[in-house]
């Protein structure tokens, strides 16, 4: 037996048979010649009385070096009791996931996941969060070294946006948990799991009644004076009278509109499910003055093209009025508000409002709660008022003069 080189090894020629060169030095390491001159290091051990062989790597693709150690490393499990070629397999990924950057796993769950599956202002909205603070981050660490401590550092970065960080965080966690599902950490290693997110309060706003005015007297006046065109001016008002989403409204096609249902059905919404948007005789009338230039109710720039962002165009209409505090989001909550205050149960308006989980539209019930209130102040007036007018009346005495004699 010849110590194994990698002169040696050149040096080897087939025979026209399968034969096997065993090192001198370290036991179980070989290379295997083919009859074909295919040379395949290989690594032998006995265990349990049984003989046990894997290959560990092909010349020249594979050094003698580097065959020698992945030999020694296979000798060792098998005499271990564990799997060789599992084991090769695990190192082998260890290895992917140490050369692996968060940048390069980011790119990679960008285009088998997000890109394909998820809508495109979710898309938009990660490809911004990982350009802005994650990446700048985290992006050159390895995949299988980022630690619980490099993702409180962002997360504590973000202290002051505690609602961005918080989802930074959940992206953080979905991004790693991609990570196992191609091995690349092991299972239950997400460091992402169990960092405690920032307590967010929660903004709702709900208008009165002189508010709701006041915002579509905004409207009118942003429209009057150019600064929203008709469309735009059309879809906040659509906003206003049905309680949909502002993508909702800008998604909906002139073709999703029945007219004699009164209604405009969504083949697709943000539960992933048809939505029904209920159209009010208002809300008709806002359909019936809209100008049709394409395929989209709220037209964009050039036909076939939705309108790009309601937001703004409210940020622009609520200035004639002075409700800066208002978002168009609050709309929808007031919406919401107002139909409860009409005796409207939490259910219907779940309905109304096109929400899949009972739990979301739970949120208003203490609104239900105030409304209840109300009405149990006009029911405890009405009976103070009945036993008022049930209780008998003292009897009016006259007095008569007495007749003279």
């Amino acid at each position: 037996m010849e110590r194994l080189t990698e002169a040696y090894v050149e040096a080897l020629k087939s025979d026209g048979r399968d034969r096997f060169v065993f090192d001198a030095r370290q036991s179980g390491f070989a290379v295997r010649i083919t009859p074909t001159g295919t040379k395949i290091f290989t690594a032998q051990a006995y265990v349990n009385g049984r003989k046990r062989r894997v290959t560990v790597g092909y010349h020249p693709q594979v050094s003698v070096a580097q065959a020698r150690e992945l030999a020694l490393q296979a000798v060792a499990d098998m005499r271990r009791g564990n799997d060789p070629v599992i084991e090769r397999k695990a190192r082998l990924t260890a290895a992917r996931a140490s050369a692996m950057t968060v940048a390069d796993l980011s790119n990679k769950w960008l285009v088998d996941y997000v890109r394909p599956k998820l809508k495109a202002h979710t898309i938009r909205d990660y490809q911004q969060l990982l350009g802005r603070h994650i990446l700048p981050a985290l992006g050159h660490l390895p995949v299988a070294h980022i630690a619980r401590d490099d993702i409180v550092r962002l997360h504590v970065a973000m202290a002051e946006i505690p609602r961005r960080a918080n989802y930074a965080l959940a992206t953080v966690r979905a991004l790693l948990n991609f990570a196992i599902e191609l091995k690349l950490r092991s299972p239950s290693s997400n460091p992402a799991v169990g960092v405690k997110p920032y307590r967010e309060n929660k903004r709702e706003r709900f208008l009165t009644e002189v508010e709701i005015a006041a915002a579509a007297d905004a409207i009118a006046a942003a429209e009057q004076k150019g600064t929203i065109g008709p469309h735009a001016a059309a879809g906040l008002r659509l906003c206003l009278f049905t309680g949909a989403r502002s993508g909702e409204i800008t998604a909906a096609e002139w073709s999703h509109i029945d007219w004699q249902r009164r209604l405009i059905r969504l083949p697709d919404s943000k539960t992933n499910e048809p939505r029904t948007i209920h159209l009010s005789e208002p809300a008709l009338e806002v359909l019936r003055g809209i100008p049709r230039i394409g395929r989209y109710i709220i037209a964009g720039r050039s036909p076939d093209q939705a309108y790009g962002n309601l937001r703004r165009a409210w940020i622009f209409a609520r200035e004639h009025v002075g409700l800066q505090d208002v978002r168009l989001h609050d709309l929808r909550h007031s919406y919401a508000s107002l139909a409860l205050s009409k005796g409207i149960s939490l259910a219907t308006i779940g309905k109304l409002l096109g929400h899949r989980d009972p739990q979301t539209t739970a949120r208003y019930a203490h609104l239900a709660a105030d409304a209840v209130a109300a009405v149990n102040d006009e029911l405890g007036a009405a009976m103070q008022a009945a036993i008022a007018n049930g209780k008998p009346q003292p009897a009016t005495v006259i007095k008569l003069k007495k007749r003279k004699p």
